[in-house]
């Protein structure tokens, strides 16, 4: 159930313990059997907590606006948005999650509104994209249900070392 006092902000350096915290949780969730399990049970927390601290400490990866969404239990969600990822594609939205115990009750789409959002304050008028592992068929039917348009599979190189199909889910305007 979404609470009353939903809210979203910016993240800052203090926040990245939170997010990896939450990013790796995410993934230990959505990625098992499709990671390999060694990385999900093993490094995976360390790594995510590098790049937050990388991220959100040290401005790696920049521009990158990383969009906490919060209630009175804490952090249930966040996303990123690049806004100069891909001049055909435009934005890219580097990660959406949010708390799995609280998936399907409307966050994540309350999520991707705000992002959307956000890039309406930043006059961005084109359309955006995400890449979401092919294997993930709940992320990919999300994407369906909010209008996302799959394109031809790409191999990427993950965390664990392996390489993965990909699809890139691009949106030609707002989801509705």
């Amino acid at each position: 159930m979404i609470a009353e006092d939903l809210r979203f902000r910016i993240a800052g350096a203090a926040d990245a313990s939170a997010v990896a915290q939450l990013h790796a949780a995410s993934w230990r969730s959505a990625y098992r059997g499709v990671l390999r399990d060694d990385y999900l049970d093993g490094t995976l927390a360390i790594e995510r907590a590098a790049l937050w601290h990388a991220r959100l400490v040290n401005g790696a990866d920049a521009p990158l606006e990383v969009l906490l969404m919060e209630d009175s239990r804490g952090l249930l969600g966040f996303g990123c948005l690049c806004p100069d990822a891909d001049p055909a594609w435009g934005p890219l939205i580097d990660n959406l999650h949010v708390q799995p115990a609280l998936r399907g009750e409307g966050l994540g789409r309350r999520l991707m509104m705000a992002l959307c959002d956000r890039m309406a304050a930043r006059a961005i008028t084109t359309g955006f994209h995400l890449w979401v592992l092919e294997a993930n068929l709940a992320a990919r039917a999300f994407y369906r249900r909010l209008g996302g348009c799959e394109q031809t599979p790409e191999y990427h190189e993950m965390p664990d070392g392996e390489r993965y199909p990909c699809l890139r889910v691009s949106w030609a305007r707002r989801p509705i």
